[in-house]
């Protein structure tokens, strides 16, 4: 009797299945109650490698074990097999349709994934007497499905990451979603906290009013807004902040406009370091005014002249580089995104441009974070040049009040003091400095003359240096008491030198060597030293042997003389 059953139950099994399956584009098998294979396709048998006979009347496991003594690359892998034995008892026990993924290997080796949809087969009487399932390839699903969860996670970490606010908007400019550090900013723990809200909750209306009409200007015209500067005034009472701001129109999948979306980069270092200037500049024009002594205000002009010249490169490289962000690329990819919404998938596996976006978008968020970390370093070398004028306006400020009075001056301070307003510059160089000092007494001097043209020549002297890279830049200062009353000061380098025709023309008014200069620095300095009495002197062997400067002064013969002990 059970056998009779069993035959009934087989015959059920294969009734009127193999005209149809055979033409099924999929792998098609059945399974009696025990788990024995009692059918399988054409399509079957070439995706487990395996003919029908070395199939039939045996569990997966069965064939597992026979295969993988045989196939060390048998399809039929036990773990697999394991798994599909316990998935179709439990069908058998319960009735209940299963699914599972398999990783098979395809042509050439390439790994394909497979999707099992396994289902209970009834008998006559309803009983559950196997199971029948259809095996379907779903690698390229499968891939595309990681790449739109890779483009998900891409955004995502752009938006979490970001310093930067970057934002959507919908048509009546409240916002659909944003970036983690505008939600922060914004006084939200989470940037779904910002959801449905507008500028207007959180900025006064002198900012918000402003920037409303800017984006219903575009979603109007479908212009983008690129690199504004803009003002943002808080309703918070939190101090003003500056900001650089892109905006450009958001489009549905049918090219209709239907808000806006954008990117905005806190500038507020950049303004600071602005006013920062503008105020030393205030400053020294101020000192000038009240001091009455042009001469100084340009002496410091002179000094300062090459960390202004840093100042203005870094705060116009922060600048260039805020308005060639790569923001721009943002939108083109979010733009293409939004067109492809439909079939992002097919459009990231098969499309040209679809295939470079995961790339892209890898290099737009490691470019996005090089240019956070680029602004950081200029601003800080900018700070610290800023920080350098004052401390430059400062020394001179100290000794303008009596830059035309002699006092009683201890050289080897007055060329400290020169070394240190040229400080950044020798650094910068690696110049290493010699000091040749003699003991030398308090002498009755005009300490700002002297500092201006010691100021000037070391300069000058650093300077020397550009185009030299075959030996070690130095820098030399010898002060020695000569007799007859006269201090002598030498300052020498082993830079580019001077020619022997130009030797007579370093001190003219408006003759330079240099590129950038323009001829003021050595003409005011003879000049200083002319009307203290003394002279200037320059001597070179010619190019590329350097150039050495020497200062000669008169000095009191009481003030000269030797400091009693005790």
């Amino acid at each position: 009797m059970p056998s009779q059953t069993a035959s009934v139950a087989s015959a059920t099994l294969l009734q009127d299945t193999t005209p149809i399956v055979e033409q099924l584009p999929a792998a098609i098998f059945r399974k009696d109650a025990a788990g024995r294979f009692v059918f399988v396709n054409e399509r079957f048998s070439q995706l487990k490698r395996t003919p029908a006979d070395r199939i039939l009347g045996r569990t997966a496991a069965e064939i597992a074990s026979a295969e993988a003594a045989q196939r060390p690359d048998s399809p039929w892998r036990p773990e697999l097999a394991e798994r599909e034995d316990r998935q179709h008892a439990q069908i058998v026990q319960t009735g209940q349709q299963l699914e599972r993924e398999e990783v098979l290997s395809g042509a050439g080796g390439q790994p394909q994934t497979w999707q099992v949809v396994e289902s209970a087969v009834l008998g006559p009487s309803g009983a559950v007497i196997g199971s029948q399932g259809v095996v379907l390839e779903v690698t390229r699903r499968h891939r595309e499905d990681e790449m739109l969860a890779n483009e998900r996670d891409l955004l995502r970490a752009l938006l979490d990451n970001s310093p930067d606010h970057i934002y959507f908007k919908d048509a009546q400019s409240r916002f659909i979603k944003t970036s983690t550090a505008q939600a922060l900013e914004f006084g939200m723990s989470t940037p779904e906290g910002l959801v449905g809200k507008s500028d207007f909750d959180v900025f006064s209306e002198d900012h918000a009013r402003p920037a409303f009409e800017d984006e219903q200007e575009i979603i109007r015209t479908g212009l983008p807004m690129i690199g504004k500067v803009e003002r943002e005034t808080w309703i918070d009472g939190r101090p003003d902040t500056w900001a650089l701001t892109t905006k450009m129109p958001l489009r549905n999948r049918a090219g209709e406009i239907v808000g806006t979306f954008g990117i905005t980069k806190n500038i507020s270092d950049l303004k600071e370091a602005e006013r920062q200037i503008a105020e030393v500049h205030k400053q020294l024009v101020e000192a000038s005014h009240l001091a009455g002594m042009a001469r100084i205000a340009t002496n410091v002009l002179h000094n300062v002249g090459n960390v202004l010249n840093s100042v203005n490169v870094s705060a116009a490289l922060i600048l260039s580089r805020v308005r060639a962000s790569k923001v721009a690329g943002l939108a083109r990819a979010v733009q293409l995104l939004d067109e492809h919404a439909d079939d992002l998938g097919a459009f990231l596996a098969s499309d040209p441009k679809g295939k470079m976006l995961p790339g892209y978008l890898r290099q737009l968020a490691s470019a996005l974070v090089t240019e956070q970390n680029d602004a950081i370093k200029e601003l800080a070398a900018l700070s610290k040049n800023v920080e350098h004028i004052k401390e430059i306006i400062a020394a001179q400020q100290a000794h303008a009040g009596a830059s035309r009075l002699l006092e009683k001056v201890q050289i080897r301070d007055l060329v400290e003091d020169a070394l240190r307003i040229n400080e950044e510059a020798l650094k910068r160089r690696q110049m290493v400095i010699e000091k040749e000092i003699a003991d030398v007494p308090e002498l009755m001097l005009d300490h700002g003359r002297i500092l201006q043209i010691l100021v000037n020549l070391i300069s000058n002297a650093e300077q020397a240096m550009d185009g030299v890279a075959d030996r070690e830049p130095r820098l030399t200062l010898r002060v020695e008491l000569l007799p007859g009353q006269r201090l002598r000061i030498c300052v020498a380098d082993n830079g580019v030198g001077i020619e022997t025709q130009a030797l007579t023309q370093v001190f003219v008014h408006g003759f330079t060597t240099k590129k950038t200069g323009h001829g003021f620095g050595l003409h005011s300095a003879v000049i200083a030293a002319h009307e203290m009495g003394g002279t200037l002197t320059a001597h070179s062997d010619g190019p590329g042997t350097g150039a050495a400067f020497t200062l000669e002064l008169p000095v009191e013969a009481k003030a000269a003389a030797p400091l009693s002990a005790g």
